[in-house]
């Protein structure tokens, strides 16, 4: 048996919580409230403060990014238009959004979080949430920062999809 062991450099982004005052109540482009919806914008929100982009002249966070997206063709309804979120920044890429669980490997995974500069957020609980890993334990135990839930690990099988960015 292998000693689990612990990233190189930990994506250490705040956690924020999609239902916190004072987003959690604003709508987002299709009508839901960040709390009933806001699980993938809140997840970005944590990566983008992490890597210091500011919005609109403030430190990143859910609300600042709500309000954000939706001058800036950031939604389709509710969900998140992955490719807006790069004109925030040049420093940010949209390597890809991935539908498959397996379609990253739990290797690639864990060297984009060793890399330090991979945000990915991760689609779980049978497609219907959003996390923000980071770190792993060296193995398939992901440590996520969860917006919507007290969760602070999945397995790399629970994950159904990811949304990748690169962020320097």
């Amino acid at each position: 048996m292998v000693a689990p062991q612990t990233a190189e450099a930990a994506f250490s982004a705040p956690l924020f919580k999609q239902n916190a005052s004072p987003w959690g109540t604003a709508l987002m482009g299709g009508g839901d409230t960040m709390t009933k919806s806001g699980c993938t914008v809140s997840s970005v929100a944590m990566a983008l403060r992490h890597k210091g982009i500011t919005i609109s002249g403030s430190a990143a966070d859910p609300g600042t990014l709500n309000t954000w997206l939706k001058s800036n063709g950031g939604y389709s309804g509710n969900l998140l238009v992955w490719g807006a979120v790069p004109k925030l920044s040049s420093k940010i890429t949209f390597d890809g959004r991935y539908t498959s669980g397996t379609s990253l490997s739990a290797a690639t995974l864990r060297s984009y979080l060793d890399g330090g500069n991979k945000a990915i957020i991760a689609n779980v609980r049978s497609g219907a949430h959003w996390v923000l890993l980071t770190n792993h334990n060296g193995g398939t135990v992901f440590n996520v920062n969860d917006p919507g839930y007290s969760t602070t690990t999945h397995n790399y099988s629970d994950f159904v999809g990811y949304g990748v960015y690169t962020i320097n």
